[in-house]
């Protein structure tokens, strides 16, 4: 299917359509279904998803963005389900307000080369990525706050420096991740392990020890 780059589209059906390896750069999609729709290879660098709709939940359909360029995409309360973004190109990738349950970003680049050192950038806020997997990323100085994140999986994942604050965290997968200096300031867990996990200079509220203690068999009282 032919969409021109810079293209404005509002109320299109374009469920099981084949986009890949398709140059979709810098358009405008509002209130689209691309259920099952096939984005794998292709290039959406600017283009902007509002309110669209990417699995139908009825046939389970979800749609392709596997080896995609999606470096400054934005998401904004769409529905990307189990929708698979292995693999991806994304830096300053942006998902808001969206129902992200069981999606796969898994094995992608969220960063820019610059000179000799790289830019990394990843926006993902308010958003319901329960059962998500973000294993095997660079996600340093990342924006990851405000998302329900329950059996999220993070194993091998870099969030260094990265701002989780105020996200829901219980029962999270961290297999070799790394937390160094993370803002975890608001946020729930009940399943870091200051045995196994690298907590140097991480942010929290002191209401948050006792959950970070509990693992040692610590347990954190008022004052008298």
């Amino acid at each position: 299917m032919d969409i021109e780059s810079g293209a404005i589209i509002k109320d299109t059906d374009f469920a099981g359509a084949d986009f890949s390896h398709a140059d979709l750069e810098d358009c405008s999609f509002d209130h689209c279904d691309f259920s099952g729709a096939n984005f794998r290879a292709a290039t959406l660098n600017g283009s902007q998803f509002s309110h669209c709709q990417f699995n139908d939940q009825a046939s389970d359909a979800p749609a392709d963005f596997s080896q995609a360029s999606l470096r400054e995409v934005v998401f904004s309360h769409c529905n990307v389900t189990v929708v698979n973004f292995i693999g991806i190109r994304g830096y300053a990738l942006s998902f808001q307000h969206c129902q992200m349950q069981g999606s796969d970003l898994s094995k992608s680049d969220f960063r820019l080369p610059v000179g000799d050192s790289d830019l990394t950038e990843l926006n993902i806020n308010d958003c319901n990525l329960a059962f998500a997997n973000l294993a095997n990323n660079y996600l340093a100085n990342c924006n990851l706050a405000n998302n329900r994140m329950i059996e999220c999986c993070f194993d091998y994942c870099d969030l260094s420096h990265a701002d989780l604050s105020g996200s829901e965290l219980h029962n999270m997968s961290a297999t070799g991740v790394v937390l160094v200096h993370a803002d975890l300031r608001g946020a729930s867990f009940n399943s870091l392990d200051p045995k196994t996990v690298d907590l140097t200079g991480v942010r929290l509220y002191i209401s948050q020890i006792g959950a970070l203690l509990e693992p040692l068999g610590v347990l954190v009282e008022a004052d008298p």
